[in-house]
């Protein structure tokens, strides 16, 4: 019972997803399905009238009533049979604008489960992750966009079949529900067979489905191709694979089998029930008290009835429809979305068309539009779902606007939480954080005066205008403001080898496209920070993301960012200490050495020549960071790689 009433509610749901979506051309497609099944309907019944009318007008002749009866019978079902496609060939191009509306809706849907909350905790929760994968899976399937479109014919056939009922119930209303109950029973049994096969595919087989899938993905695409060859990694790919697949359906296997024997009782009632109704009806027939036209249009019916039944891949196809709508909706509620969203429309996209705007001039730099901001943090305090001890416990830490301030740390001392925590992807589990007194994690407004660039940054395959502009919410088509950021970062070169300047696409992968080495592509996310400045920026942090460059132009670049964003608030994240060296203010974070504090806090904070003559933490790391490049330097290597490479390993994020 439980499962026919939760496929009664998932019906439920997607009737208001189809009514959210295109009211109007829904309303007009029900109309058309109603025409459509009342058609076939007199069809059957103009039919067996017509069979019915043919012996008397055959022996009345030409011109007699009879006659003329007949005539007009066969009239009206070459009319039936006429209008029927008629009124499904409009109906389908009905159902095409549905189903487009549909799928915009559902896939808005989707965004903002992934964009809606701005922090990023629900994307890295495995459980949730996991299930809208599934669900993105589910929707790329041509059987979900199949099950829209399946909707509306599904609906006209179990019409037709209530019009079949109507016109069996005639002669027998009892045998004409018997025979109507068994189909229905059928596919009641059938609709839950298929659901909890879909449902497995969603939810007890998500994880193993993904490794299979990413393994997948690993023999047949080109990123690990390299590797693969070089390591012999094929043999042992498909073993993986075909291990991770047989795993991942194991359970669908087992509960395909073990729910398939309830079909198979029901298929043998339903064939019993109507074996037994068409031996009724023909008991009737030779009993005389059905006429021919009677028995014509009863057979006729009671073959429609199968319209009360499963309707095979149609049905298959509405079931993987409303099964993926319903994860989704869960999901939804989870991270407290409504259920649909207010409106059916996605939003427009900004116009990224370049004008030439009046009043500029290009010599002013892009990242000193904007005064600094200031940051305040009180005793934060913040743990991993997935860590039972807090990454950062009781940080304070204050910095003025316009100050540069330096982080470094060991690794695990949550450098990169910090910065997270700044951004508002994560709200703290105590104490706050106020940029310009407001809170990141509640208040959009505060949020956008940061600009980060982590280590891992985004390499959009987009053309260069929208990998820049993107940091410049309001002026991402202003090409003074991207030029200048640009040639900011060190990249000037960089645009005037681009075969299509602006407009040229930063993947290899698209026609007219090119790929940037890993140098070039640091330079890119640079000045989309550096852009950001003309949003409104207050805040600028560069979270590792000069790690393909070595240290001599990384402290170089490091040094050209802080001459250019002077009067900025600025924060440097970098494992090489001498690259940060020039900040105003460096600030050391890591264990306290507290037994009572398991989480990092500030350990040193003071500038360069400070700290050093403190000799603390801070002095060691960078002592040991500079005898290795000294070393390198010694052996007649290059001492700026090789002094990054050993700093990378002293002190790695």
């Amino acid at each position: 019972m439980h499962r026919y009433t939760e496929t009664t509610r998932r019906y439920a749901l997607h009737a208001r997803l189809l009514w959210r979506a295109a009211p109007a051309h829904s309303a007009l497609n029900l109309l058309l399905v109603v025409a459509s099944a009342a058609t076939v309907t007199f069809g059957i019944v103009a039919t067996g009238r017509l069979v019915g009318a043919l012996p008397a007008a055959v022996n009345a002749g030409a011109g007699s009533a009879a006659a003329d009866r007949a005539w007009w019978w066969l009239a009206a079902a070459a009319a039936a049979y006429i209008l029927a496609p008629l009124i499904h060939a409009v109906h389908n191009a009905v159902t095409q604008v549905v189903s487009a509306r549909y799928l915009r809706l559902v896939f808005g849907m989707v965004a903002d489960v992934g964009t809606v909350p701005y922090g990023i905790a629900h994307l890295e929760d495995p459980e949730v992750a996991g299930r809208l994968d599934a669900v993105k899976r589910a929707m790329r399937d041509w059987t979900f966009v199949t099950g829209v479109d399946e909707t509306w014919n599904l609906l006209a056939n179990r019409l037709t079949g209530a019009g079949a009922l109507i016109v069996v119930a005639t002669w027998n209303w009892w045998a004409a529900l018997l025979a109507a109950g068994s189909y229905a029973l059928l596919a009641k049994v059938f609709v839950a067979w298929i659901g909890t096969i879909f449902d497995d595919l969603l939810e007890a087989t998500g994880n193993q489905r993904r490794q299979a899938s990413y393994v997948r993905d690993l023999m047949t695409g080109a990123p690990a191709a390299k590797e693969l060859r070089l390591f012999g990694l094929a043999d042992w790919l498909v073993h993986r694979y075909s291990t991770a697949w047989r795993d991942a359906m194991t359970v669908v296997w087992r509960n395909r089998q073990r729910n398939l024997r309830p079909i198979l009782v029901t298929c043998a009632i339903m064939l019993v029930v109507n074996a037994g109704v068409l031996a009724l009806l023909a008991r009737d027939a030779s009993a005389g008290t059905v006429s021919l036209a009677s028995l014509v249009t009863l057979v006729q019916g009671l073959l429609a009835l199968e319209a009360f039944g499963p309707l095979g891949d149609n049905q298959s196809a509405l079931a993987r429809n409303t099964s993926a709508t319903t994860m989704l909706v869960a999901l939804r509620a989870r991270l407290g979305l409504p259920d649909l969203p207010a409106l059916p429309n996605l939003p427009d996209l900004p116009d990224l068309s370049p004008r030439s705007p009046a009043g500029r001039t290009p010599e002013t730099s892009a990242a000193t539009r904007t005064a600094g901001a200031e940051i305040d943090l009180r005793d934060v305090t913040f743990h991993y779902p997935s860590r039972d001890e807090p990454t950062v416990e009781r940080l304070s830490l204050h910095i003025p606007a316009g100050q540069s301030v330096a982080v470094v740390g060991v690794n695990g001392a949550g450098k990169s939480t910090l910065i997270k925590l700044l951004c508002g992807l994560h709200p703290p589990d105590a104490g706050t954080i106020r940029i310009d007194g407001g809170d990141p994690s509640a208040d959009e407004a505060t949020r956008n005066r940061v600009a980060v660039i982590f280590q891992d940054f985004v390499r959009y395959h987009l053309p260069l205008r929208d990998n820049v502009g993107f940091g410049a919410h309001a002026r991402h088509d202003d090409e003074v403001v991207l030029a200048k950021a640009l040639d900011d970062a060190g990249g000037t070169t960089l645009l005037s080898r681009l075969e299509h300047g602006w407009d040229t696409v930063l993947s290899a992968e698209y026609a007219g496209g090119t790929d940037l080495s890993g140098g070039q592509w640091q330079r890119v996310a640079l000045a989309r920070a550096l852009a950001a400045v003309a949003g409104g920026a207050g805040v600028l942090v560069l979270d590792e993301p000069t790690a393909a460059l070595d240290v001599r132009a990384e402290a170089a670049l490091f040094d050209r960012f802080l001459e250019m964003t002077r009067g900025m608030t600025t924060l440097l994240v970098s494992h090489r200490l001498s690259s940060v060296r020039h900040a105003d203010r460096i600030v050391v974070i890591g264990p306290t050495g507290d037994p009572a504090r398991t989480g990092t806090s500030v350990i040193e904070d003071g500038s360069h020549a400070e700290l050093m003559a403190a000799g603390g933490a801070y002095a060691r790391m960078f002592s040991l960071q500079a005898a290795r490049f000294a070393a390198a330097g010694a052996g007649g290597t290059d001492a700026g790689r090789t002094g990054g490479t050993a700093g990378t390993a002293v002190e790695p994020r």
